[in-house]
């Protein structure tokens, strides 16, 4: 059945053996264990999501735990792709400075919105035009990583969704939505949350579990010297964290796109956004 499995998805059953054995490692309760596949090195878990395996593991998993927080989790190592990238780079910078920017949409504004207010109670005391200043770079790195996101999409290196993996820790984020929020919270709320958990977005991006994180390191880098051009003293794990709650934010809303149920969870808001505290 695993075989047939595969021949469907137009995996080569030269991957089967790597199939089993992340079967057998959510079944035993250690979905982390790197496993290589044929994207490259991941969890157990991860290979499970892109080959579709979830039918064939007699074991529930759980979406909740970010792979950052086991010792086993794969970091990058791989080709950088560099071709790759500067054409994402070049897709990037067409759509952001385009009049069809696909963040510039009113429930995602809020969402920066929120980010913003948030992220500069944090930021040491400043002058008024210092502070606006740090405020436009905030919100133009959000928007740069939602943008960026978007553009990492019409760079797939295989038939495989690199994204299924995420996907499922996305869900289970979404579905620890706080019971009686007001819904218009819940994109913010939910990009907060994927950032605080320390998802790795990453793994996502173009290389995967292999080189993805650095992919996606170099997209903050690149658009850091581009959407903001005036020089403004911004500490980077600011910058950096206002990039990733974009990115963050462009998975919730591509999620929440799909039309999904939401399952009910459990809260674990933790750290350090929190949209309430803007209201």
């Amino acid at each position: 059945m695993l075989r047939g499995h595969l021949e469907r998805l137009g995996v080569s059953s030269f991957w089967l053996r790597s199939a089993l054995d992340a079967i057998n490692y959510c079944e035993q309760g250690d979905s982390f264990h790197p496993v290589f596949s044929v994207a490259g090195p991941a969890p157990a878990r991860s290979v499970v999501a892109l080959m579709r395996l979830e039918p064939f593991v007699r074991a529930e998993i759980d979406w909740t735990i970010s792979p950052s927080e086991s010792p086993f989790w794969v970091g990058s190592a791989g080709e950088l792709q560099d071709e790759l990238f500067d054409a994402t780079a070049s897709r990037f910078l067409d759509l952001y400075w385009s009049d069809h920017n696909p963040s510039v949409r009113p429930d995602l504004e809020a969402a920066f919105r929120d980010m913003v207010t948030v992220a500069e109670d944090e930021l040491p005391e400043a002058t008024p035009a210092q502070s606006e200043d740090a405020s436009h770079r905030l919100w133009a790195l959000g928007s740069a990583g939602y943008v960026w996101r978007v553009a990492e999409t019409t760079a797939r290196t295989t038939d495989l969704d690199l994204r299924a993996a995420l996907v499922k820790e996305v869900e289970a984020v979404v579905a620890s939505f706080p019971t009686g929020e007001p819904e218009e919270h819940l994109l913010a709320w939910a990009a907060a949350e994927c950032v605080n958990r320390n998802l790795l977005l990453g793994s996502a991006s173009p290389g995967g579990w292999a080189a993805g994180g650095e992919f996606l390191r170099r997209g903050f880098r690149f658009a850091e010297r581009h959407v903001f051009l005036e020089d403004v003293a911004l500490p980077l794990k600011d910058q950096w964290y206002a990039f990733s709650f974009g990115v963050a934010l462009y998975d919730v809303d591509a999620f929440l796109a799909t039309g999904a149920p939401r399952r009910a969870g459990r809260a674990r808001g933790r750290g350090r956004l929190s949209p309430q505290a803007a209201r």
